[in-house]
This record gives C-alpha cells, structure tokens and sequence, in this order.
C-alpha cells in the first residue's frame, strides 16, 4: 500500500504527492485513503469529465512508524472500509454504467464498433 510504504520511508516532515481518481459522489473525508503517521496538506479537484475528475493529494509524515502497528495502519485505511475502497477501485465500471444512462448511448457504442471493425479490417489489408 503506498500511504504505508511512505509512512514507512518518508522522513519526519517528508511529503507524499499522489493522484487519485474520483466520481462525483466522492467524499474526501469519507473515501480518501488515511494513514495513522501521515496528515493530509491539500486536496485539489480536477474534473476531467461530467462524472469523473482527479484529486491531487499531498500528505506529510508527522508520526514515527511503528512496526507493530501495521496492521491496524491498514485496517484504517478507508474510513468506511471496503464500501470507500470501491469508490476508488471500480471507476472504469461506474463511467460505463454512467454512460449507458445517456440518451442516444446504444447508437454511439454500435458506431464506435462499427469504426474499430473498419480500422482493424484496414490495417489487415495494409499488411498484405
């Protein structure tokens, strides 16, 4: 896990950057990854999509690891354990669910099939 690796490596007052993925209904306080020895500086949103956007999130060592500890640091991750875990995890299958709601999404997927179909049978007659 890369809070724990950091929490590990990271010197005292060191700091971990990272990005994370994240859908509207993404709670920072619920679904952001915690680490026991590191504190969140900032979080800064990025949309990229209706639906999806990017934060970017910095984190300062401010408690010495603890060996013994590991696996409550892990436990602790997600606030809300599996559920926030998933937030994170199913991002491409929350897009596609998202996108199947919209007007018009059955047409536009046949003709990108349509396209990838044309241009695979391109390339095939390019070769010979």
């Amino acid at each position: 896990d890369l809070l724990n690796v950091a929490a590990m490596t990271l010197v005292m007052g060191g700091r971990l950057t990272y990005v994370i993925p994240s859908m509207l209904d993404f709670n920072e306080e619920e679904d952001l990854p915690r680490h026991d020895c590191l504190k969140v500086v900032s979080v800064c949103y990025q949309p990229l999509q209706t639906e999806l956007g990017r934060r970017t999130v910095t984190m300062e060592k401010v408690k010495e690891y603890d060996d013994r500890k590991r696996d409550e640091y892990l436990e602790g991750t997600w606030v809300n354990g599996p559920q926030s875990a998933e937030k994170v995890a199913n991002i491409r299958e929350r897009l596609i669910e998202a996108a199947k709601k919209k007007p018009g999404y059955e047409e536009k997927a046949a003709w990108r099939k349509q396209k990838r179909k044309e241009t695979k049978e391109a390339k095939k007659r390019a070769k010979l």
